[in-house]
């Protein structure tokens, strides 16, 4: 009975930790599996209780929860393997000595095959467990190339979050400073090849945050490397051309719906599994500043209503903001 016991314990801790490793390695619509993202939002969910917000502790949360989903997929496959061993006393035999075979000597033989090749001082029962064997160090070698390619992905995606980040803040730190480099005086047409770019680099990271949802947890310290605060200035940035131009013959419309589109999707993508909207909505950009460039805008009257009807995307992007721990963009 006990035998039987830890076979299944065994083989149903291996399948479990298997299915949570190719879920959220592979899997792109799926997300994280479901230990990897209990794991993620526990760690969250700690880490903010103890770092009460500051940066230093709050920006190491998103490689800590990495860590930790590395060394729980290894401890699980390794607990659930020397289970299965354990459940045949005599699967094991040492070839320097006659004896039995201990519990930390199993524990000891099943790491080694599953992370290496193994040693000679232990060696499996001929016939099925020489096979059994092989399919753990088979499966130590999916879990190396899997847990690589994993890392490998995510830390890409951490840089390309930066870099987008830091093309926009580097227009400026917010939407006035961005209107007032982009006017040529008679028209927004330097937007174009900028909004091309950077609506296709929006959609690339909003698919990259479907697929590895860990990417939510990796905050920067400095709001210039902050996407959260990128997208909030450059969709302020967009409101104020779509909603606050009366001439919108100075800009490319399409692009200015391509990117808003973007954003939207950005957005939805974050809220359904990230943030919270935020209650408040976030300071109307500085219309005084803009009055000063001469610019071709409707009354503040009439801005103020049709900003309105974006509201509630404001409060998302200022619970955006909010969420990786920075204050909204303004002058």
């Amino acid at each position: 009975m006990t035998s039987i016991l830890l076979y299944v314990s065994g083989v149903a801790l291996i399948l479990f930790t298997i299915t949570d490793l190719i879920w959220t390695t592979l899997w792109v619509d799926g997300g994280a599996g479901p230990m990897s993202k209990r794991i993620a939002r526990s760690t969250w969910k700690i880490t903010r209780r103890i770092s009460k917000n500051e940066k230093g502790l709050f920006n190491i949360i998103g490689p800590l929860i990495l860590v930790l989903t590395l060394l729980s997929w290894v401890l699980l496959l390794w607990i659930g393997l020397t289970l299965f061993f354990s459940g045949d006393p005599e699967s094991i035999v040492q070839t320097t000595f006659e004896g039995p075979v201990m519990w930390y000597e199993r524990l000891y033989f099943t790491g080694f095959t599953l992370f290496t090749l193994g040693v000679g001082d232990y060696s499996p029962q001929p016939g099925f467990w020489q096979v059994i064997t092989a399919l753990n160090s088979g499966i130590g070698i999916l879990f190396l190339t899997l847990g690589a390619s994993y890392v490998i992905s995510v830390v890409s995606a951490v840089v390309k979050k930066r870099a987008l980040a830091q093309t926009v803040t580097g227009l400026g730190m917010d939407s006035s400073e961005v209107m007032r480099k982009a006017w040529s005086g008679e028209d927004f047409y330097q937007l174009d090849l900028f909004l091309m770019n950077a609506s296709s680099q929006i959609t690339e990271l909003t698919q990259q945050h479907q697929a590895y949802p860990l990417l939510h947890y990796y905050h920067s310290q400095k709001p210039q490397e902050s996407l959260a605060v990128g997208i909030a200035i450059l969709d302020d940035v967009l409101t104020m051309v779509h909603h606050g131009l009366a001439d919108k013959g100075t800009v490319n419309m399409m692009l200015i719906c391509e990117a808003r589109s973007s954003i939207e999707t950005y957005l939805e993508t974050m809220t359904s599994a990230f943030i919270e909207e935020a209650e408040n909505e976030p300071p109307y950009p500085d219309w005084i500043d803009l009055k000063e460039l001469k610019l071709p805008l409707v009354e503040e009257e009439e801005f103020s209503e049709r900003i309105q009807k974006v509201s509630h995307r404001r409060r998302k992007l200022l619970g955006a903001v909010e969420a990786d721990n920075h204050e909204w963009p303004q002058p």
